[in-house]
């Protein structure tokens, strides 16, 4: 059945989302916009992404607390994406977008100041609305 709603240039059309969390310890956290601008650049070269479908945002965090012996800031990305790429694919956009995070918190990293964690989620095409 075909979907009146989808464009014909198919579901990522309106996706994928990058969503940057970031702890205000951070000193990279005052290069946020060229870190986002990378990001979809990075995502933009694997196949079957377009740059104009890609949205990328950031939340600083004011407020957090971690375990004790966990570095004392963290960067989380996000990736959200709709479903039906295999598996092999969602884990090839993550190292891309892996290493592309552990290049701009280099500093922090070096010094133990972050943890960077990474997700790729799977949107649901009959419930993902816009």
């Amino acid at each position: 059945m075909i979907n009146p709603i989808i464009p014909s240039g198919g579901y990522d059309a309106f996706v994928p989302h990058l969503h940057l969390q970031t702890t205000a310890d951070l000193p990279e956290n005052a290069e946020i916009p060229e870190i986002l601008a990378e990001l979809v650049e990075v995502l933009a070269a694997q196949p079957s992404f377009e740059s104009p479908s890609i949205k990328a945002y950031h939340s600083l965090r004011a407020n957090w607390v971690v375990g004790a012996g966990h570095p004392p800031g963290f960067a989380h990305l996000t990736v959200a994406i709709l479903e039906g790429r295999p598996g092999e694919v969602r884990q090839a956009i993550g190292q891309v977008l892996m290493e592309c995070l552990r290049r701009h918190f280099a500093g922090s990293l070096d010094a133990g100041e972050v943890a960077i964690t990474l997700e790729v989620r799977e949107m649901n095409r009959e419930t993902y609305l816009r």
